[in-house]
């Protein structure tokens, strides 16, 4: 009897430990639960239209209240690493919102940039060449004054932008806008045009290819008559792009796939280990240093855009979730760096003695931002991404890459969300 009384209270027992046991992790799930919400709306309660719009008017350089109404003559290489970046987020803000005021406000801007080409100024595009053309050089900026030169990868990102305009325009049947996109794409055809010579092209295979460098200033310009630096290339191959996806033609498609072919097949390295892509910065300079995240991620830029709005398939998804793998190990996962740490390349080179660093340190930290758009293929982005958000937000510093950064957040939410 008295053993059947121990049994009984036994099984009680045990029966009691099994409700604790799945009450508490009940409530471990619910906690965690919790804390995943909370970690993935951080971001998204301060990453909002509302701050692009205030950091957009607190922009001392490009936004609508201070150019062109500020007087100062920029030339090709602060359009292109300023303005371009602006001018994008701009589109971008349009494609996550639908407001039609981002796209309003690069009108005039984009009006008076064209009136800035050598060509509009008198001014000679290639030292000692009698040349003016329909495009903005660099007033020696990269040869410190020794040599003047027009750079494809300006010309491209500043481009870009204007013809994502042109292209919102037309998809979207804005006809208040018709007028103004016409124009654009008539001066944007005569601006691409430059750099499609056929002494600017090389052929490497029946299905390979890459443009090159002008042949003005040899020995002068790193990059003259050489063939071309990937995301020098890849900004002018993406404003190329939507070109011809907007006129419906093939002026540059064929030049297009066949560097898309040999960037795939000739210069992308596989890293198994993290299941991601890597490259140099520049075969021909040093083709064991690969590319640092700030260059890397106009590469990638470009790759995308040719992608995703000018309908290039060379690069499949599969492809662009080995890119955003980059991303993925980009910022150390470790919770005792607030804020994290970040890579400076896109793969670690052997003669570097760390391979994270913190913004003091790394001068492309708030680069990686540029590459949240990959969030698109794989939302672990956007999640490993949320430190660096989190600094660039407390810093309240308005900047071309941050606004850019802000829209591009925006824009992937948008993206995942439809």
């Amino acid at each position: 009897m008295k053993s059947k009384k121990i049994l009984v209270l036994s099984i009680i027992n045990i029966f009691l430990l099994l409700i604790l046991l799945l009450k508490a992790l009940t409530n471990g799930i619910e906690t965690n639960e919790i804390t995943s919400q909370t970690e993935e709306l951080e971001t998204d309660k301060i990453i909002t239209q509302s701050l692009f719009d205030e950091w957009y008017h607190q922009d001392q350089l490009w936004s609508i209240d201070q150019f062109p109404g500020n007087g100062l003559n920029y030339k090709g290489h602060q359009y292109a690493w300023g303005w371009s970046y602006v001018a994008n987020s701009l589109i971008d803000m349009y494609k996550a919102t639908g407001d039609e005021k981002y796209l309003e406000i690069l009108i005039p801007q984009v009006e008076y940039i064209f009136t800035q080409t050598d060509e509009k100024l008198g001014i000679e595009s290639f030292s000692n060449t009698g040349l003016s053309l329909p495009a903005w050089s660099d007033g020696g900026h990269y040869t410190i004054g020794k040599f003047n030169y027009i750079y494809p990868v300006h010309t491209g990102m500043i481009i870009l932008p204007i013809l994502r305009f042109v292209d919102s325009v037309k998809e979207d049947n804005i006809s208040r806008f018709n007028s103004k996109a016409e124009e654009f794409l008539r001066e944007s055809a005569k601006s691409l045009a430059i750099h499609n010579h056929t002494n600017m092209w090389i052929d490497i295979s029946e299905t390979e290819g890459f443009y090159r460098g002008h042949p003005y200033g040899q020995e002068i310009v790193s990059e003259a008559n050489k063939i071309g630096i990937p995301n020098r290339i890849f900004a002018y191959l993406a404003a190329a792009g939507m070109y011809d996806k907007i006129t419906g033609g093939s002026v540059y498609t064929p030049r297009i796939n066949k560097s898309l072919e040999y960037f795939k097949n000739y210069l992308l390295k596989y890293d198994e280990k993290s299941n991601s892509y890597y490259w140099s910065y520049w075969e021909y300079l040093n083709k064991e240093s690969w590319e640092d995240i700030s260059h890397a991620a106009v590469t990638i830029y470009g790759i995308f855009i040719l992608n995703k709005e000018a309908g290039f398939t060379t690069f499949t998804n599969e492809d662009f979730v080995k890119f955003s793998n980059i991303v993925n190990k980009l910022v150390k996962d470790d919770q005792e760096d607030t804020p994290p740490k970040v890579m400076k390349y896109i793969k670690a080179n052997e003669n570097e003695e760390q391979t994270y660093f913190d913004k003091k340190e790394n001068p492309y930290y708030y680069s990686v931002l540029r590459w949240s758009f990959l969030g698109i293929y794989d939302k672990k982005v956007l999640n490993n991404l949320e430190g660096v958000y989190l600094d660039l937000y407390h810093q309240n510093v308005s900047s071309s890459s941050a606004l850019f950064s802000v829209a591009s957040y925006l824009y992937t939410k948008k993206q995942l969300s439809d």
